[in-house]
C-alpha cells in the first residue's frame, strides 16, 4: 500500500515485468490506470488527459521508466481526495507484462502530522526543553509542528510553522 497526501502532487510507482522472461520491462510504453474504490468517484477511473473521472477504464497517464523496470507517474493534487482509497495498476502497451497493482490511500496533511506524533517521529527542541518538535514522516527531519505542554493543565499548545 502507498500513502499519498492531499494538497500536493504525488508520484505513484509500480514495477513492470515481462511475462515471457520475468525480466524487468525498461523501455516502451507503460500506461498507469487509477480507479477510486471509495468516495464520490467510487468505481470510476481517473482520465489524465482531461482530469476527469470516467465510468469506463481510462488511462491516468503514460509512466516514465525510473530504473530496472520501476515505472513512475506524477499525478496532480487535483486527483487526490482526503480519506479516499484508490487502486493503481499498469499495462505495457503490447500486453507483454505480468499484471501488477497497488492500493493507495489519501490522507490529509493533518493526518500525516498526527501519525508522525503517534509513531514517534518527534524530538525535544534544541534549546527549549519543554517544546517537542513533530517531524515530517517522509524525511524525518523537517519540523511540521511544535507542541508545548501547559504547566497548569493537561492541555497542550500546538503550532504549525
Amino acid at each position: 500500500m502507498q500513502i499519498v497526501y492531499t494538497s500536493q502532487t504525488n508520484v505513484i510507482a509500480l514495477p513492470i515485468v515481462a511475462k515471457a522472461s520475468g525480466n524487468p520491462i525498461t523501455a516502451g510504453t507503460v500506461n498507469f490506470y487509477m480507479r477510486a474504490l471509495t468516495g464520490t468517484n467510487a468505481g470510476k477511473w481517473y482520465r489524465g488527459s482531461d482530469q476527469s473521472w470516467q465510468a469506463a477504464e481510462s488511462i491516468a497517464g503514460a509512466a516514465t521508466h525510473a530504473a530496472d523496470g520501476h515505472w513512475e507517474l506524477s499525478l496532480a493534487l487535483a486527483v487526490w481526495t482526503k480519506d479516499v482509497a484508490y487502486l493503481a495498476y499498469a499495462k505495457e502497451s503490447g500486453n507483454l507484462h505480468i499484471p501488477v497493482e497497488k492500493d493507495i490511500i489519501c490522507w490529509s496533511e493533518l493526518t500525516k502530522k498526527m501519525v508522525a506524533w503517534d509513531f514517534g517521529k518527534w524530538r525535544d527542541k534544541n534549546g527549549s526543553e519543554e517544546t517537542i518538535e513533530i517531524l515530517d514522516p517522509d524525511d524525518g527531519s523537517t519540523v511540521v509542528a511544535e507542541i508545548v505542554p501547559d504547566r497548569d493543565s493537561p492541555y497542550k499548545q500546538v503550532s504549525f510553522p
